[in-house]
């Protein structure tokens, strides 16, 4: 009983530290803002800025749609320059240069945490002179995408009315929809992340979009495979701990793979999923099982993906390589956001299973009950699903 105050207490304490610190960010960037609009700005005509700094399966589901703007009657005669997240850099630089003409790349913890930082970024944006910005999150966030588009001071400031999260939707009210010059109207629906995009670049534009699925040509990037028999990528790794099914589950699923189809399997993530991956490895004293975790690039790990035979992931970004490159994927999710970023719908004709927790498993057929219940967040136990459920998936995609 006393732990359980304890740490109820704790986590009260917290939230209001973070909401503290959080206030505490935006008057320092109302300071950091007032300086740089002192100083001199020249407007640089047919500019044209995009703003999109979230993760790197929200960068995957967006970026065919900048194509749009190079062919756009209004756009297709500018300067276009991607504010983007610097995790996905050598992504965007390696599949978009031919649409994008430049990059500014964001350090989103430096930007949240130095101010020093925050004031040599802003100003750089500033004195750039941009005619217009375009924030393309559907999610925007206040101290990010919000202050790039105040501080621009464009003469043409675009963004998406936002997601329909009551206390996102309140401070969006009161403090940063007076930022835009015109706001586009979502519609109060939970739909796919891609069709979303779709949807808002579409009104930005003013002309209909003809891209139905995500899609990534990985024919110019250079990779050697480890191995030359058939594979199977392992992404045992996730951003946040309630979406990583535990490494035991992943090790029964490989020695099974390897016992009864015979394939190899390649272990693959980020230099931060190295303990998970490492734990993983030295489960197996087998020469068909190789450790890539941190040792590809972005764009290395798309071709990786592409020439598995399938891919079994946590909801990461990985998941959505494996949809932009044509391999079959199983899918082991909590439901966090259903309906938004999962599953992929069955209309664009990707060849993937989802696996989900018996709460979600029970009432697959009321996508409206489950989206409802989880479009925002879910903290159902992702360890309640069983090896034998991805290892029937496997075997159905096989």
């Amino acid at each position: 009983m006393k732990k359980s105050l304890i740490k109820g207490f704790y986590f009260t304490f917290k939230i209001y530290l973070t909401k503290f610190f959080n206030v505490f960010r935006y008057l320092i960037y109302l300071f950091i803002d007032f300086i740089i609009f002192r100083t001199a700005q020249k407007r640089t005509t047919k500019t044209l800025l995009l703003i999109r700094l979230d993760s790197i399966g929200d960068y995957v589901l967006v970026r065919n749609f900048f194509t749009a703007f190079k062919r756009s009657n209004r756009y297709k005669d500018h300067t276009i320059t991607l504010c983007g997240n610097v995790i996905w850099k050598d992504l965007a630089e390696s599949f978009d240069a031919k649409v994008i003409d430049n990059f500014i790349w964001l350090n989103r913890k430096r930007f949240n945490n130095n101010p020093f930082y925050k004031y040599k970024f802003l100003k750089d944006i500033y004195k750039r002179g941009f005619e217009t910005v375009i924030d393309t999150t559907f999610s925007r966030e206040n101290l990010f995408g919000d202050a790039i588009v105040k501080t621009s001071r464009a003469i043409e400031r675009i963004g998406s009315s936002g997601s329909p999260d009551n206390y996102a939707k309140w401070k969006r009210r009161l403090l940063t929809n007076k930022y835009y010059s015109k706001i586009i109207p979502d519609l109060d629906l939970n739909i796919f992340e891609f069709y979303r995009n779709k949807e808002f670049f579409e009104k930005v534009l003013s002309q209909p979009i003809e891209i139905i699925k995500p899609v990534l040509d990985i024919t110019l990037i250079d990779f050697k495979i480890p191995t030359n028999n058939e594979f199977i990528v392992i992404f045992p790794g996730a951003q946040e701990p309630k979406r990583r099914w535990v490494g035991h589950n992943f090790g029964f699923v490989v020695q099974t793979i390897i016992k009864k189809y015979g394939y190899d399997i390649i272990i693959a993530g980020s230099k931060k999923d190295s303990s998970i991956s490492k734990k993983l490895f030295f489960c197996f004293n087998s020469k068909k099982v190789y450790d890539l975790t941190g040792k590809t690039t972005l764009p290395q790990l798309a071709k990786l993906i592409s020439k598995a035979k399938l891919l079994i992931s946590n909801e990461t970004g990985a998941v959505h390589f494996a949809a932009a490159v044509q391999t079959p994927f199983v899918c082991i999710s909590n439901g966090n956001h259903y309906g938004r970023f999962n599953p992929y719908p069955q209309a664009m004709n990707i060849k993937c299973k989802y696996i989900y927790p018996a709460e979600i498993e029970n009432d697959l057929n009321n996508h409206d009950l489950l989206s409802t219940n989880y479009r925002f967040e879910s903290n159902l136990d992702i360890n309640t699903i069983t090896p034998s459920k991805v290892l029937s998936a496997v075997s159905e995609l096989l």
